[in-house]
């Protein structure tokens, strides 16, 4: 084998005992990786004694090691999977495509914080101060780190919080909330119909660490004029898809 074969091998192997959710035998690794039995063994022992791997004593069957968790929480603090970094990026990709103004919002209490913008450049745009905070039910930033969050937090939410009208169009049911919920899960981003401020409407997608932890929410929000219900079915999908590429940065699938 090649040096590389052997990265290779050793990858597949160390990855599939990690996400085996159990222990192995070297029979089960060679039927699903199609590896021979002399060299998973050779691989396993390499690992074993670097501390990637780890055998019972007693069934002999291999999972990971404590080594993985030590590069992992070295890998965790490491400014590389930073948030407010990762976003950025997405954030001016996403107001140069839309033209609106993109946000990232991240979750504080029963509120909504902004700790990131990149500003449109039309004349007539939306502006929220960093450090702002908004309720989480009538925001499509909120709504959508909602629709990431367990049922149990949902239901625990909603039953600390009062839903007050800030303008005709916000919900102020749990059953309107829970429907807006339900449907941003199934589409992969939530709506802000003109719920905290009349003439604007904000799209907005969640976003997860490693863990599937939702850590906050990116949206576009901009004047009803431009963001109109045809111009949402464009905005969305970037709106998810910028989401998800910042999970996918931060480790999730």
């Amino acid at each position: 084998m090649t040096q590389v074969q052997v990265l290779d091998r050793t990858f597949d192997i160390l990855e599939r005992l990690a996400a085996a959710g159990r222990d192995l035998g070297v029979s089960e690794l060679h039927a699903e990786l199609g590896l021979p039995l002399g060299t998973i063994h050779r691989l396993l022992e390499n690992l074993v004694r670097r501390g990637y791997a780890a055998q019972d004593a007693t069934t002999r069957r291999y999972g990971p090691g404590p080594k993985l968790l030590e590069i992992g929480a070295l890998a965790l603090v490491s400014a590389r999977f930073d948030l407010h970094r990762i976003a950025r990026q997405q954030l001016e990709a996403l107001t140069a495509a839309t033209g609106e103004t993109s946000n990232l919002v991240v979750p504080q209490g029963n509120d909504g914080v902004y700790i990131d913008q990149v500003a449109s450049p039309h004349l007539v745009r939306m502006f929220t101060e960093i450090g702002r905070r908004a309720p989480l039910y009538c925001t499509g930033a909120g709504k959508a780190i909602l629709s990431g969050l367990s049922q149990a937090f949902v239901d625990e939410y909603l039953a600390r919080v009062t839903l007050e009208p800030w303008t005709p169009q916000t919900r102020t049911t749990a059953d309107q909330l829970r429907t807006d919920i339900a449907t941003a899960r199934e589409r992969g981003f939530a709506l802000d119909n003109e719920e905290r401020e009349l003439g604007v409407r904000c799209v907005a997608a969640p976003v997860f660490d490693v863990t599937g932890r939702c850590l906050g929410a990116i949206s576009i929000s901009g004047p009803t004029t431009r963001v109109t219900p045809t111009a949402i079915e464009r905005i969305g999908p970037e709106v998810r898809h910028a989401a998800e590429a910042c999970s996918e940065q931060l480790g999730y699938r």
